[in-house]
């Protein structure tokens, strides 16, 4: 009977897809300036997110937490040519209750379009929930956690192949210091069959990620760790004739997990995951329904929910993770740049025969208060 009532929770968000819009609206705006963008434009964009997240997780593997507060970030933006922009601001965040910021850095950026379709950025990257991750090994929760990646990344999007290579440098390290430096890589691909012109497509993804502590001036006792990911799937995507649903999505992904350290702290060197997920969507709401299935699986920036290791000790495993997941998304335009967002998702553990849940609200400004054509065009 546990079961069964996540798939009546799923028909229920069906029917509740006809009446709300949805994105993931965690995903952080990162201006961007377009090949006819006059050379010479300053500009300054404000980003802005107020949420809350309350993940109601009751396992072994991972515990549940509310997530309250607010992310700002202000910038000023130079483009410089049809090719070349420099941005510079500040990143905040806060959690209510908490005296002052939880975080504060600047952020800068350089955006070099060196082909059309192609572009390398050096500083803060369009990374976190931007990159496309599938949630087995990319914790949604990461944006609330972690730093805005800030590295490398190059950008292809042409019209069948779009595909992002970056590294995050997430911690940095000097000689003498005692910590691990940290470093995360990542690659992800996808080819289109076609595009979408006969109302049906199908397109091949290939995900990976990989997570290092170390460093070659590593003065800690801690060891070198390295863990990846790698993940190859397919998605059929079909566009129905019907006001009410815009576009239907199947997708099937397979995930290795690899154990790359030369000193293991966790019970497995290898496992994997098989992931299928459906998915409707509309031009008010974008509901999914999918089914995971782990052995010996681990994932060094996923969700413990999906892993076979334990977030509070490495070595509780269970071997076998299946989960029935369910998800909505919700969200509403208030006022130009302004959206009000609601988020449902449910993961019924089929071994525990139990069900975790998370929901979250959240009110996002994403607009330019500022912009001016300061200096004379130029390439």
């Amino acid at each position: 009977m546990k079961y069964s009532t996540s798939y009546i929770f799923a028909a229920l968000l069906t029917a509740a897809s006809l009446y709300a819009q949805g994105q993931n609206f965690y995903e952080s705006y990162i201006p961007q300036h377009t090949s006819d963008t006059v050379a010479g434009t300053v500009s300054v964009t404000v980003y802005n997110n107020n949420f809350v997240r309350n993940n109601e997780y009751f396992g072994p593997y991972t515990e549940g937490i509310t997530y309250i507060g607010s992310v700002l970030q202000p910038e000023a933006n130079w483009v410089l040519s049809s090719k070349f922009s420099l941005s510079a601001g500040w990143y905040f965040r806060h959690y209510y209750g908490q005296n002052g910021f939880e975080q504060s850095l600047p952020v800068i950026r350089a955006r070099y379009n060196f082909r059309p379709g192609a572009q390398l950025i050096i500083g803060q990257l369009d990374g976190q929930l931007q990159h496309g991750y599938i949630e087995p090994i990319y914790n949604t929760d990461n944006y609330f956690i972690k730093n805005p990646e800030y590295g490398v990344q190059l950008l292809l999007n042409k019209k069948k192949i779009h595909a992002d290579v970056f590294m995050d440098w997430e911690r940095f390290l000097l000689p003498g210091e005692d910590h691990q430096e940290e470093i995360v890589g990542g690659l992800l691909a996808t080819y289109s069959m076609n595009d979408y012109a006969d109302k049906h497509g199908l397109s091949f993804q290939f995900q990976s990620i990989i997570h290092h502590f170390g460093g070659q001036v590593d003065n800690s006792d801690s060891p070198l760790q390295s863990r990846a990911n790698a993940a190859a799937g397919l998605t059929y995507t079909l566009v129905p004739e019907f006001k009410l649903l815009k576009k239907v999505s199947l997708s099937s992904y397979y995930i290795q997990a690899l154990e790359l350290s030369q000193t293991n702290t966790i019970p497995y060197k290898s496992g994997f995951g098989l992931q299928q997920t459906v998915t409707f969507e509309n031009e008010w709401a974008k509901l999914s329904s999918g089914w995971f299935h782990g052995e010996f699986f681990f994932a060094p920036m996923g969700d413990y929910l999906f892993q076979s290791v334990s977030q509070f000790n490495e070595w509780y495993t269970g071997e076998k993770r299946d989960l029935i997941t369910a998800k909505l998304l919700l969200e509403q335009q208030v006022l130009k740049g302004v959206h009000f967002g609601i988020r449902l998702e449910t993961y019924s553990d089929i071994q525990r025969k139990s069900t975790d849940f998370s929901y979250g609200v959240n009110i996002s400004v994403n607009e330019t208060v500022f912009e001016k054509i300061l200096l004379h065009p130029q390439e």
